[in-house]
């Protein structure tokens, strides 16, 4: 199955500058977005080692955060199961002035990366492109293997309790009928990551409902590129905006209604 979805994303990335998907507002909104929960959740300048769980926004540009980051800390480890993608990554990071030598090729599921030896992952809607909740919980015990006692999980997958949020069967529908440029996998409801999370040695301290747009995003992009080619740029600053208005959402009572992802904190405790 790895070599499976290696081989998929390799395609996916092969074939990415031909479908389009540049959508620079929103990927601005997104960029903000995780920066600023990631400054509420961690001290990433003061963090020795550092593990994102993928780089598929490294390769592709606009909604990265990665090179932001490494303006205060450039010594993040850096994964992803496509060579493609790491390779696009890279050739961007060096465009950005950013040591991506820590880059590396390989699962989640299987980590080369010593026990115990990481201070803080950030793991941004990766292990939500599984085909099962098996997968997800491989790779949920695998992070924490990797995690130091105290240390922190940043964790963003598609919430389940989002309005627009389909049932799986029209998701396969929707990648079956070619109109997911990647695999849509499976995703968690709250209650049942934070028991995953508290079964393999992980406390949630916070949560939080993150990017309030409807799921599947492809009407929101769509919109985003229509608006902009039409009005020749005049209303990308409406559109930033109405961008910044929806985040407001986050501080509702239904922020779980309309949150496209779901955002955790957990911290790794100590064994007894």
């Amino acid at each position: 199955m790895p070599a499976i979805e290696a081989k998929h994303w390799n395609q996916v990335a092969s074939g990415w500058s031909l479908r389009g998907y540049s959508n620079e507002l929103l990927g601005e909104n997104k960029i903000k977005t995780y920066l600023g929960l990631i400054a509420r959740w961690a001290d990433v300048s003061n963090t020795k080692r550092i593990l994102k769980t993928d780089l598929f926004a490294e390769a592709f540009g606009p909604e990265q955060f990665l090179f932001d980051m490494a303006q205060t800390n450039s010594g993040v480890i850096a994964i992803d199961i496509s060579r493609e993608i790491v390779a696009l990554a890279k050739k961007e990071a060096r465009q950005h002035n950013v040591d991506a030598s820590r880059y590396i090729c390989c699962d989640v599921r299987h980590l080369p990366i010593q026990s115990n030896s990481i201070d803080l992952i950030i793991s941004d809607s990766t292990l939500d492109h599984f085909p099962d909740e098996e997968d997800i919980i491989t790779a949920l015990k695998e992070l924490a293997r990797v995690l130091k006692v105290g240390g922190i999980l940043i964790l963003t997958i598609d919430n389940k309790s989002n309005l627009t949020y389909p049932p799986y069967i029209f998701v396969r529908l929707w990648m079956r009928l070619h109109l997911s440029p990647y695999f849509i996998g499976r995703t968690l409801s709250f209650a049942r990551l934070r028991n995953i999370l508290e079964e393999i040695g992980l406390t949630v301290e916070e949560r939080i409902a993150i990017l309030h747009y409807p799921h599947p995003d492809g009407l929101v992009r769509w919109l985003e590129s229509s608006l902009r080619r039409v009005s020749k740029g005049r209303l990308d600053n409406t559109i930033r905006k109405t961008l910044a208005y929806s985040n407001r959402l986050e501080g509702k009572r239904t922020r779980y209604l309309t949150g496209r992802y779901l955002a955790v904190k957990a911290v790794k405790e100590e064994i007894a």
